[in-house]
């Protein structure tokens, strides 16, 4: 079974589609675990803030597989697949890891948005602290560390929803 990481983000009627794409998740794959949801300002775009959060999960299933399942839990969920890169979203699922895999072809493994964005970066180290980015070699922890060290001057906005019982409705 391959150890997977997801990053999940919607800024588009967040809590529906937030809540339906992890439903499909936990049915399309053998659910582990998820970070805290985080609000943070759209990149690249004016528009609502989005809500993200990571998912681990296992499968059998090839990385073409998943990032096939993946692209159709979005469009089941309103995405439209040519959409541009930076616009609002009902619901954005990228595979950010398959085990220890490196590969530079779609998708890219490790995703390059792990380093880039601190909406992708915190919640994966919240769940995957120990473990190392395997190009590297260093933890998600201090991957997050050194991020809020050298972005002290222009930090991403990004904070933790609190109150989120809409995920158990």
């Amino acid at each position: 079974m391959a150890q997977v990481f997801l990053g999940i983000g919607s800024n588009t009627d967040r809590e529906k589609h937030i809540r339906a794409g992890l439903e499909a998740i936990a049915k399309s794959f053998d659910w582990r675990q998820r970070s805290r949801i985080f609000r943070s300002e759209s990149v690249g775009f004016s528009g609502s803030d989005f809500y993200n959060l990571v998912v681990e999960v296992e499968t059998s299933r090839s990385v073409t597989e998943v990032l096939a399942e993946c692209k159709r839990i979005e469009q089941q969920n309103g995405r439209v697949p040519e959409s541009a890169k930076y616009s609002p979203r009902t619901l954005d699922i990228d595979v950010l890891l398959y085990d220890d895999v490196i590969r530079a072809q779609q998708p890219q493994l490790p995703r390059a948005e792990i380093l880039e964005n601190a909406f992708v970066l915190w919640p994966l180290a919240e769940i995957a602290s120990g473990l190392l980015h395997p190009v590297l070699e260093v933890s998600y922890q201090q991957l997050w560390e050194q991020h809020q060290a050298s972005n002290k001057q222009a930090p991403q906005r990004l904070k933790p929803i609190e109150n989120t019982g809409w995920l158990e409705g």
